[in-house]
C-alpha cells in the first residue's frame, strides 16, 4: 500500500486545495501510507486516517508517527465525527470494494463543512493493459473482477465517481481522467509489476479455489518475464465536489 500511494498519486492534484485547510479526513486510509503524505504536505492541519480493518489500523499506528497524524478506528457508512468536521474529506481506491459507493459519499458529505471539499479516487479497471499482452494475467484480473461484482462492488467505480457526486448533493463537480504507463526498463514500471506480483500473491490466498490450476503460476511468470519493450498503461478517475455553502 506503500508504493501504491506512490505509484498512484493523488497529492499532487490536492496540494493546491490544502493551503487554510484545518482538518483532512482520510478514509478508509488502510495501512495510512496516503494519510502520512498528507500530513507531510499540510503540517499545520490535522489529519486524521480512519480505517475499520484492526490489522492495518494497528501497523498504521506502529509506524506512522506525525505530530499532527493520528488513526482512528471507524466506518465508512457511518463516520465517527460531527457534521462539518473537516474541510477536506477524501478516499482512495476505497468505493472500488463497496456495494453502496453513494451511501459512502453522502457520509463523506456530511462530515465535510459548508464549502469544503470531498475527494474520490478509483480504479477503472478494464482500463488496464499490457503490450505484448499477457493472456493468462488478463483471465486471473477478469476472475478477480468478476467476484467484485458477484458481491455487489464495481470494478471500473472510477467512471461513476462524478455522478455520486451530484447524486450525493455536491457542487462543482470535477473529474480527471489519468493515464498511468510505464515502458521498457524503466525503474517505474519494475515498481508497477512488483505491485501486481503482490496482488496475485494476494488475490490467490483469498480466492485461489475459484482459479484453474497453474493460471497464478503463470500470470507470475508472464509479469516476471522481461522483454525490455513492455508498455503498461492503467486508468484511474479523481473526482472533486464541493459541499454547498
Amino acid at each position: 500500500m506503500g508504493r501504491q500511494a506512490r505509484l498512484y498519486g493523488g497529492l499532487d492534484v490536492l496540494r493546491p486545495h490544502l493551503a487554510g485547510c484545518r482538518a483532512l479526513l482520510d478514509a478508509g486510509c488502510g495501512s495510512g501510507h496516503f494519510a502520512a503524505l498528507l500530513a507531510e504536505a499540510a503540517p499545520d492541519a490535522e489529519v486524521i486516517g480512519l480505517e475499520r480493518d484492526e490489522g492495518r489500523l494497528a501497523f498504521a499506528r506502529a509506524r506512522l508517527r506525525a505530530p499532527n497524524l493520528r488513526f482512528e478506528a471507524g466506518d465508512l457508512h457511518a463516520l465517527p465525527f460531527a457534521p462539518a468536521r473537516f474541510d477536506l474529506c477524501c478516499t482512495r481506491f476505497v468505493l472500488v470494494h463497496d456495494p453502496d459507493p453513494l451511501d459512502a459519499l453522502r457520509e463523506l458529505a456530511r462530515v465535510t463543512r459548508p464549502g469544503g471539499l470531498v475527494v474520490a479516487y478509483d480504479m477503472v479497471h478494464d482500463g488496464i493493459w499490457f503490450a505484448p499482452a499477457k493472456p493468462a494475467f488478463s483471465k486471473l484480473l477478469a476472475h478477480a473482477l468478476a467476484f467484485l461484482r458477484e458481491h455487489g462492488a464495481e470494478p471500473n467505480q472510477g467512471l461513476h465517481l462524478g455522478r455520486g457526486m451530484l447524486r450525493a448533493g455536491l457542487v462543482e463537480v470535477g473529474v480527471r481522467v489519468i493515464a498511468h504507463h510505464a515502458f521498457g526498463d524503466e525503474p517505474l514500471l519494475e515498481a508497477y509489476r512488483a505491485n501486481w506480483l503482490e496482488t496475485i500473491a494476494s488475490l490467490e490466498a483469498g480466492l485461489g479455489v475459484r482459479f484453474e490450476p497453474g493460471l497464478c503460476d503463470a500470470a507470475r511468470a508472464e509479469l516476471e518475464a522481461r522483454s525490455g519493450d513492455e508498455l503498461l498503461v492503467e486508468t484511474t478517475v479523481l473526482a472533486v465536489g464541493r459541499k454547498p455553502r
